[in-house]
């Protein structure tokens, strides 16, 4: 049992110098074609000994009964660029456009009737400065006036010049677009939300 285990020691003995010996003659033979594929680019014949260099590197002894050492490649790091971002988008607000998008139109069709939503935000809702007309043929114009986009904005006594500014310039504005087809503009249902958004609902005309 004892002359057992002392075999199986010197045959592990032997296996690793058979990789040592096999590493440092792998480490000088690259470190010979180093030098010959240094000098031969040098007389302007690398490339047939770049050929040369990689047929070698591919008939590596592998009738060897020892472990077989592979050297490792080692990969360069890539420093990324971080630049400071002015504004962070998140969930959905990312597949649209900087700032709020006025006039953005959403259209709806059902069985007898149509809707739509406007995105309007920072749009005054008083009388007089907001209207919405329908033609018979399915044409909507949307006029008002933007509060939104001032040079400078005062609250609570306080006077803040803008000096970021990605919102709709302060003015009035007319929306047009069409829906699907012919409606009846006395079947009209309006509704302006909190939210900036201005939504409707128009019934078909056969």
């Amino acid at each position: 049992m004892e002359r057992l285990y002392h075999d199986q020691i010197n045959h592990l003995l032997k296996t690793v110098e058979r990789s040592n010996k096999l590493y440092e003659t792998m480490v000088s033979r690259n470190s010979e074609e180093t030098m010959a594929a240094k000098g031969s680019n040098e007389n302007g014949n690398s490339t047939s000994v770049i050929e040369e260099n990689s047929n070698k590197k591919l008939r590596i002894d592998s009738s060897s009964d020892g472990p077989f050492v592979m050297p490792f490649i080692s990969i360069p790091k890539v420093e990324e660029h971080n630049s400071k971002a002015s504004i962070i988008l998140s969930g959905t607000a990312r597949k649209g456009e900087l700032g709020p998008p006025v006039g953005a139109v959403d259209i709806g069709i059902s069985k007898n009737a149509y809707f739509f939503q406007v995105a309007l935000p920072g749009v005054k809702k008083d009388p007089g400065q907001f209207s919405c007309e329908i033609e018979r043929n399915g044409m909507v114009h949307v006029r008002g006036e933007t509060s939104t986009g001032g040079k400078t904005v005062t609250r609570h006594s306080r006077v803040f010049e803008m000096k970021f500014q990605q919102q709709a310039p302060p003015g009035p504005f007319t929306l047009s677009f069409s829906l699907p087809g012919p409606v009846d503009p006395r079947l009209f249902y309006p509704n302006f939300r909190s939210d900036g958004i201005f939504e409707a609902i128009v019934i078909k005309c056969e």
